[in-house]
């Protein structure tokens, strides 16, 4: 996981505003409007006065050091949904679907998040990644027939990590992404794979701008 060193606070730039996820404390948050221009002027590369960055640090989001300056996450944008662009499933892998978003349910009822989603990159997996768009097709059709088992409204979060532990586990090439949109504030998660979505809609997708990155 590819994360800051100063509290777990990975952030981007969504509708002109630095948005930031706290992972420890599972939380989103937003700067108040003149420290914000602060941030996203130093965070550019501009050299600040020692109390603007002494702001920052107060704010959790700077160290140290302030020529240690945090990247915003980006992805390729999404432009295409596998899960309306394959053939049939196999029963076992609609079967590991199903299975997989029981157990992530159950984790995240009793894990914070911020373990659950370490966890998910610390089993064995190959070095390098197959593309594999056929099994990725694959698994993103065993998630969208789950979803006639399981609702899938409202349960992006549990879908996410149980597709992308197979994926992981299937030595594929993916993903899990957490996003945010703000004017009103809503947060997605979704698998996506280059510029194809795995598992989480791609048209909810689009709404969303990436703020944390796995794979």
């Amino acid at each position: 996981m590819s994360l800051p060193s100063h509290a777990n606070i990975s952030w981007c730039l969504c509708a002109g505003q630095a948005v930031f996820l706290d992972l420890e404390r599972d939380r989103y948050f937003c700067l108040p409007e003149p420290l914000d221009a602060i941030f996203q002027r130093w965070a550019a590369g501009e050299a600040i006065d020692w109390d603007a960055h002494a702001a920052l640090v107060d704010a959790a989001v700077a160290g140290a050091d302030p020529t240690q300056r945090p990247q915003a996450v980006s992805f390729p944008v999404a432009r295409r949904d596998l899960a309306h662009a394959g053939p049939g499933r196999a029963a076992w892998i609609s079967a590991q679907a199903i299975f997989g978003q029981l157990r992530a349910k159950h984790w995240l009822r009793r894990r914070p998040l911020a373990k659950i989603l370490r966890g998910l990159l610390t089993p064995a997996a190959p070095a390098v990644r197959s593309p594999g768009e056929a099994s990725l097709q694959a698994i993103a059709g065993a998630f969208a027939t789950s979803a006639m088992v399981l609702p899938a409204a409202d349960q992006c979060l549990p879908r996410a990590i149980a597709a992308a532990r197979l994926c992981w586990h299937r030595g594929l090439d993916a993903a899990l992404i957490l996003g945010v949109r703000l004017h009103p504030f809503a947060a997605h998660s979704w698998v996506q794979s280059g510029d194809a979505v795995v598992v989480g809609d791609l048209e909810q997708v689009r709404l969303y701008t990436p703020i944390l990155v796995l794979r």
